[in-house]
């Protein structure tokens, strides 16, 4: 091979090279915007049973129920975080897992006279999210990740219910501090960013008096863009 020859295959190999790494992400700090679809784990049976359980504490027993669930919202949030190595990384996040809202007409009785009864009720949850990631690099541009967290939500709960035309209205705000576990995948499209697919689990989201022990899932599409990429 004529130096000429070997000259251009060198540049080749080093280009080569260099496109290749450009494909990884780089250690260091990012932002990550992200939003989906959340899915709450509540069944329009458990609903049934907790309004039920909140008409016998009040002293009324139901006849009959005819209800409607909506079990899902859209989610987004903002994160930041900071790539250690190509296997670990932080994240600190702020989400917003949107509502849930139950609606029901239930006839009541007090033991001597019925009534019919309309229930409205809702809970929504949103806050701090902090958690570590494990990842797994596939090739030059996928990897794959598992997360394992905490949340620190304020879930927000209301419930508006009228009987023999009297509304009486209940709202619930609790702290929470518990699990987040999650998986996802990973797509690099240059040094500094990458696009991101996740399933992230919230437990126990709802508000005791409303909508009762909730989790919440959170299917979600990413973009990450590391701050290297504003030098």
């Amino acid at each position: 091979m004529n130096p000429r020859n070997r000259s251009n295959v060198l540049v080749l190999c080093l280009a080569l090279g260099w496109a290749a790494s450009a494909q990884a992400a780089q250690p260091g700090w990012y932002v990550l915007g992200f939003g989906g679809e959340t899915s709450a784990s509540i069944s329009q049976g458990q609903a049934d049973d907790n309004l039920v359980a909140i008409f016998e504490t009040a002293g009324f027993d139901v006849a009959d129920i005819t209800s409607t669930l909506d079990d899902s919202d859209t989610g987004f949030g903002l994160a930041g975080g900071y790539q250690v190595n190509d296997h670990f990384a932080f994240e600190f996040a702020y989400v917003d897992l949107g509502s849930v809202g139950y609606r029901a007409t239930a006839t009541v009785s007090d033991g001597t006279d019925e009534a019919e009864a309309d229930v409205a009720l809702e809970s929504s949850a949103s806050g701090p999210v902090l958690s570590a990631l494990g990842i797994l690099p596939v090739g030059d541009r996928f990897s794959v990740f598992g997360r394992v967290g905490f949340s620190l939500l304020s879930a927000d709960g209301t419930a508006r219910i009228t009987l023999a035309g009297v509304t009486d209205r209940l709202s619930q705000d609790s702290q929470k501090s518990d699990p987040v576990l999650g998986v996802g995948v990973e797509y690099s499209l240059g040094r500094y960013s990458a696009v991101r697919l996740g399933w992230d689990r919230y437990f126990d989201v709802g508000t005791d008096d409303v909508t009762g022990d909730v989790d919440a899932d959170l299917y979600s599409l990413g973009f990450r863009l590391g701050v290297g990429w504003f030098n």
